[in-house]
């Protein structure tokens, strides 16, 4: 008896191997793995790395040049007695042409008188000494002249003297030079004009 119960049971197990294999057969669903998020990276914008702007290069203003005269070549140690006015500078600040020309020169001047129809005009460069410091020993006799006197814009120091008789002197210190205008029937202007000429065409002193 024991023995056809074994074989039943081996023959059980037979059919159930069979039913497996057989086309159709249903297997259990295997359990389903969890679904893995990826992460997703998005990536950065890129910087744009732009070049460091240099500053702008200092830009400096010059400093205004003080305007001066220009000094010319005129030495009143190497001209001759009546050359410090050519015809053509007194024609052109005088409106007229000497008539004669008198040196008056020393030691101590260069100097001439030029005479007009109208007037005349005696001009005197001092040599001897330094132009401010001849200009200083004249103002000592100022009181002794007489005479009234005006300041007026001209080189280093200028003044124009009236004189009782009429004459009027221009008195200045041109490039180191001590030089007097007087004039006697013509014009103010006229020694303005011609110390003018002067400032522009006298070398600088060299003392």
């Amino acid at each position: 008896m024991s023995k056809m119960l074994s074989l039943l049971s081996v023959f059980v197990l037979i059919l159930a191997s069979l039913a497996c294999s057989l086309p159709g057969a249903v297997s259990s669903p295997a359990a389903s793995l969890p679904t893995l998020e990826i992460p997703t990276f998005t990536p950065a914008a890129p910087v744009e790395i732009k070049p460091t702007d240099l500053p702008a290069a200092p830009t400096f203003t010059p400093e205004p040049t003080a305007l001066t005269a220009q000094t010319g070549s005129l030495n009143p140690l190497a001209i001759a007695d009546c050359d410090i006015f050519t015809d053509a500078d007194l024609m052109n600040n005088v409106g007229a042409i000497p008539e004669t020309k008198i040196s008056a020169s020393d030691a101590n001047q260069q100097a001439c008188q030029y005479n007009f129809t109208g007037g005349s005009l005696y001009v005197s460069i001092a040599i001897s000494l330094p132009g401010r410091e001849a200009y200083e020993n004249v103002r000592q006799f100022d009181a002794l002249s007489g005479g009234s006197s005006e300041p007026v814009a001209l080189g280093e120091i200028a003044l124009l003297k009236t004189f009782e008789d009429g004459r009027i002197s221009l008195e200045a210190v041109l490039n180191g030079w001590y030089v007097v205008l007087t004039e006697q029937g013509l014009d103010t202007k006229h020694l303005l004009n011609l110390g003018n000429l002067l400032l522009n065409e006298l070398a600088s002193g060299a003392w």
